[in-house]
Formats: C-alpha cells, structure tokens, sequence
C-alpha cells in the first residue's frame, strides 16, 4: 500500500469534530498579542512624546514664579532655576553633580540640607516638567501592573521605582505612569514619597500641546487623605476620593534642539 494511500486512509478515520477544535487551537496561537513588557512600553510613550529622536535639546519654561533651564545631552546635563526676591536675583545650578548657589551673580555658601532641599526641588520641577523622558533612567526598576480603563479609555500601568543605589535620598518613592494603549501619551501619573513627612499625589493631563516635536501637558494634582498606595489611586480618582490641590501649569515654553 502506498503512503499516499495509507495517509487518506488515516485522515478519513479522523473525528471532524477532533480536527475542527485542533484547527482552532492552531489559529487562536498564532492570533495570540504578545504582552508588551514596561520598559516596551516606556519606550513607546517616550517616542509618543517626541524624545526619542532628540539627542541633544535645550527647553526653558516659567513656573509659577521661577524661570527653569534645562540642557540635555547623552552624557550630560546642566538644570537651572532662576528665581528673584525682592532685588535679588538667585540662580541655582546643578551640573551633572555639582550645586552652585549664586545670589545676584555672586557665590553663595549652603549647607547640606538646604543645597540637598534646594537641588531636589529644581530637580523635580523639571523632572515632571520633561516626562515621561525621565522614566527611563538605568536606576529604576520597571514592572507592568495589571490594565485598567479610566474613563472608558485602555491604559498600561507601569510602576517605576529606585534602586538604593541609584535613587540617592528618593530611593523609597513610587512612581505610578499610566499609559494610553493605542496613543501611547502619559495621561495620568502618581506617586508616593516619603520625605518631609511623605504622602501621595495623582496628576490629571491637561492641555497637551506640541512644541518643536515634543508634546508637553500641565496637570491637575490631586491628594487623599487616606492611606492608598501609588497604583491604587486610578480607582480614588475614578470614586471621587481625590481632592485637587493645585495646577501644574507650564508657560513660555521653549525648546531648542
């Protein structure tokens, strides 16, 4: 008997209803979506919002009543904070990891504590001001949390902490990113921390505008006064628990590449 033969012979002896579901099987594996990983989609939010092209850029912006400066290599970067008080005008610098303190153009000595309080909050400023281009530092460890919708829209949810080596004095805070699925912007944001008497804040984009290829957004900051932690703040936002404190709002926003 022919092979040819032998194989019709033992397909005919085969159960239709066996070969249908192997068949289904066989099509559901290779339709499977591959679950992205959080530094995938990091990746593709920073892309999103433009930074994945620029290598070396310059962005100046007023907020609230200080003017930053920020420029941004590869290899370095220089953060400015430019602030006045009555007639003086203080300039605080930081470059890479030298703090420089001037009050109208003269060097002034601080202390640890302030220079620490004063280089983290020009830090912050622009930190939050850039993101997500600072998410992706080699020092965080990345994990993507379950998604969820927020006002009936698919999100990511990625969970960004220190290491204890490279977070310095932050080493303990959380930062939650919430990911749009098909767009790919940072549409809300939280976070825990544990300094100065710690707490958690949750950020609302607003106002998202496109200068010179990057996407920059002002934010609706939100508190609560109960205990939840950073990734559960999604469901406080969307209960009505939170309680907005303030506006994180960007103006004269400049940017040079």
């Amino acid at each position: 008997m022919g092979g040819r033969q032998i194989l019709k012979q033992s397909m005919a002896r085969i159960n239709p209803n066996s070969l249908f579901l192997l068949m289904l099987i066989i099509s559901a594996s290779s339709c499977e979506i591959k679950k992205p990983t959080a530094q995938e989609v990091l990746d593709k939010a920073i892309a999103r919002h433009g930074f994945d092209s620029v290598k070396d850029f310059q962005v100046g912006f007023d907020f609230r009543s200080d003017h930053f400066e920020a420029n941004l290599s590869d290899l370095t970067y220089e953060l400015k904070r430019v602030s006045r008080n009555n007639n003086e005008v203080i300039e605080d610098v930081i470059n890479g990891e030298t703090f420089v303190h001037k009050v109208n153009n003269e060097l002034v000595s601080l202390d640890s504590e302030k220079m620490w309080r004063t280089s983290s909050d020009t830090r912050s400023v622009i930190y939050f001001a850039l993101l997500p281009y600072g998410a992706n530092d080699g020092a965080m460890n990345k994990q993507l949390m379950p998604s969820i919708k927020i006002k009936g829209e698919p999100y990511f949810k990625v969970e960004v902490t220190y290491g204890d080596n490279g977070g310095g004095k932050d080493f303990e805070n959380v930062f939650v990113y919430w990911i749009h699925q098909k767009n790919f912007t940072v549409d809300y944001l939280a976070y825990s921390y544990f300094i100065n008497g710690g707490g958690v804040r949750f950020r609302e984009a607003i106002n998202p505008r496109e200068i010179n290829g990057i996407r920059f957004q002002d934010y609706v900051n939100y508190t609560i006064t109960k205990d939840f932690p950073a990734h559960e703040l999604d469901y406080a936002f969307q209960t009505g628990q939170l309680k907005e404190i303030s506006r994180i709002e960007l103006n004269d926003v400049v940017v040079k590449k």
